[in-house]
């Protein structure tokens, strides 16, 4: 029954906290992505790939937020100029593995229990081409200068 009369009812506060993200392992974001772990790793050391959220001292383990693998995912999608119906399409596909990812939190990686997302492997290689190429030749030119200062010449010769 509802009080009937002047007198106001009582309602409950009603508070809107923020969704918590979803952090996924190495073995999870590379699942999540399509690609190997060992691929998501030399990405990571070349400094590309997805960034990372968590603890940067060292202490703890630093993992990928769900939001971000799909901008990475996205941006992949529109440098290639794939419409926006062929991306869901691909998603979709992909929809299963993904879901797989996101419940198990240790996951162990088999290449034939989780397949290799094609397109995610080439887009992935071209960055890894990209940024061992960058990385190389910062190693050269310190090899150079390292030679330079260590080799005798005969300019060193003439002046010494």
């Amino acid at each position: 029954m509802r009080p009937t009369g002047d007198s106001p009812t009582k309602t409950g506060n009603l508070f809107r906290l923020p969704v918590r993200t979803q952090h996924l392992n190495l073995h999870g974001a590379a699942v999540y992505l399509g690609i190997s772990p060992i691929r998501l790793k030399l990405l990571i050391g070349l400094g590309a790939g997805p960034t990372r959220q968590g603890d940067k001292s060292g202490h703890g383990t630093r993992n990928f937020r769900i939001e971000e693998l799909d901008q990475y995912i996205g941006q992949f999608y529109e440098q290639a100029d794939i419409s926006s119906i062929e991306a869901l399409r691909r998603r979709e596909a992909r929809a299963h593995l993904r879901q797989v990812a996101m419940t198990m939190t240790k996951l162990t990686y088999t290449a034939e229990q989780n397949p290799a997302d094609p397109f995610m492997v080439i887009m992935t290689r071209w960055e890894i081409a990209e940024h061992a190429i960058f990385f190389f030749l910062k190693a050269m030119a310190l090899f150079g200068i390292i030679m330079l200062c260590i080799s005798s010449s005969p300019l060193l010769k003439t002046h010494f």
